[in-house]
Formats: structure tokens, C-alpha cells, sequence
């Protein structure tokens, strides 16, 4: 596909799509069966390099990517429930059980259990972290997720999400499009979300809206490490449903990017 957007704004990288599918693509790299890890490792590939990327149910060992791609909670019971409440509040200090969450970090490589020892610290405490995980938006579908160039999309292929990778210039202007043809107020999302949740269900979420709203992401530092090697730090992921997407095509014809001022920014 040909983006407008794309086009005018010249993107060191451009955007990438987000696609369900029940049948894995032949050309596409991913994790080994009943290998997993981050995701984002994978996205950022897709993104610097262009390459097609595929993720499976097979490949979850990630408490935030069954959630963040539409395969359900990934929390079989209230024990998984808690244990991801305290890594993502304060760790061990945050744990109802510090004895049983400290025991299950036992079997994990010395990094990771400092990791989750002190917690990835996106919410304040246990409570706040265990309501936020039960609100998350769950979908149930497909058994792969695969990333791909926007230029690769085909035309009969819809994706589910739009991943601008922008920085900060560029996030001003995208944002002053999304705003362009609003009468309202705030017009974009930032959910305390994993990296792989703003790309995913959060967008999905959008697409049953009237009013969609574009996803800022990443904001945990997790994610965002699994990306550092392939994109640099300040940049960030805006992602949207496709309607939403086509609509800011549309408006971007007639937008801050055909002024002057707009082109002064675009050269420095």
C-alpha cells in the first residue's frame, strides 16, 4: 500500500501493520516452537529491517503478550493474577506472599530475577496493578500475529493495527492531523500498557469505537530495551485501527504537511 502520510513525512521508519491470521506465512522469521520471550525483539525487526515477523500461541512465555495480541488473559488463576500484579507494581516488596513469589523466582537467570525482585514498577502498588490487569481488553482469536512493512500490505489484507514509529517531530505532527478534524478535547491514549498491549488489544479496543483514538507506546522500559538495538531510544510507536488510519490518510492530503513551516522542520 502507498501512504500519503508515509510519503510526505519521508519516515526514517516507516509504519508497519499488525495482522491476525490462523496460517503462518513461509517467508516470515519468528521464535522457534515453544521459544517466546519479548515480542518487541521481533517488532523491531519488522520495523529497522523490514522483514516479515510472525508470533504464535506457541511462543507465549510473557504474562503481557497473550493479552496484548487477543489470545485471551494468559492468567489460568488468581496465583498467575498476583504474581503479575507484583512484578508490575514494586516486586517482591509488593507481593501478598513475598516467601512464595521469592521462591518462583528461583528458577529464573540471575538478570531476570533482579528484574522481578525489585518489579517493573509501571503501577504504584499491588492493588492498583491487579485492578488495571483484570480491566485489560481480552479477545480470544487467531493463532498468529504477524508484523509486516505497510508497503507489503496486500489488498485484500486488513490489519487490525497501524504502527507509526515516530520521534518527536514527527509525533507532533501526526498528532496535529488526529487532531485536525476534532471538536473536543484529548484525542490520544497512553493506557499504562506493555509495549505489545499499545500496539495490540488497546488498538482493538479503538476499532469498536466511533470515536477511535490513537495508542502512545512504549512507556515501560522493558519493552523498550527489547528495541534499543534496532531503533534508538526517543523514538516511539503510535498505533491506530484502520479506520482510524484511513481517515488520518485522508485528511493529511489537506494538512500541516503541504506548509512552509512543515517543510522547515521536515529539513532540519
Amino acid at each position: 500500500m502507498i501512504s500519503n502520510i508515509a510519503n510526505e513525512m519521508d519516515f526514517k521508519f516507516p509504519p508497519i501493520v499488525l495482522l491476525k491470521s490462523d496460517v503462518k506465512p513461509d517467508d516470515a522469521i519468528g521464535p522457534k516452537h515453544g521459544k517466546g520471550g519479548c515480542v518487541m525483539s521481533f517488532v523491531a525487526q519488522t520495523i529497522a529491517k523490514r522483514k516479515t515477523t510472525c508470533f504464535g500461541r506457541e511462543n507465549i512465555t510473557c504474562g503481557g503478550i497473550s493479552s496484548g495480541f487477543g489470545w485471551g488473559s494468559g492468567l489460568e488463576d488468581e496465583d498467575r493474577l498476583d504474581f503479575q500484579a507484583s512484578f508490575l507494581s514494586c516486586g517482591v516488596d509488593s507481593a501478598p506472599n513475598r516467601e512464595e513469589y521469592e521462591k518462583k523466582l528461583e528458577y529464573l537467570s540471575k538478570p531476570t530475577r533482579e528484574m522481578f525482585k525489585e518489579g517493573e514498577r509501571i503501577f504504584s502498588d499491588f492493588e492498583t496493578a491487579k485492578t488495571n490487569i483484570k480491566n485489560r481488553p481480552l479477545y480470544d482469536e487467531g493463532q498468529y500475529v504477524i508484523f509486516k512493512g505497510l508497503e507489503n500490505l496486500e489488498d485484500s489484507e486488513i490489519p487490525k493495527s497501524v504502527i507509526f514509529i515516530v520521534n518527536p517531530v514527527e509525533l507532533t505532527a501526526l498528532i496535529q492531523i488526529n487532531t485536525s478534524f476534532r471538536t473536543k478535547d484529548a484525542y490520544l491514549l497512553t493506557p499504562q500498557a506493555s509495549a505489545c498491549q499499545a500496539i495490540g488489544n488497546y488498538v482493538f479496543r479503538q476499532e469498536e469505537s466511533d470515536d477511535p483514538k490513537p495508542v502512545l507506546g512504549p512507556i515501560d522500559f522493558a519493552g523498550k530495551r527489547k528495541m534499543k538495538h534496532f531503533i534508538p531510544s526517543e523514538y516511539l510507536t503510535l498505533a491506530m485501527p484502520w479506520k482510524l488510519f484511513l481517515k488520518l490518510e485522508e485528511v493529511s492530503k489537506k494538512s500541516v504537511l503541504q506548509t512552509g513551516l512543515w517543510k522547515k522542520f521536515k529539513k532540519a
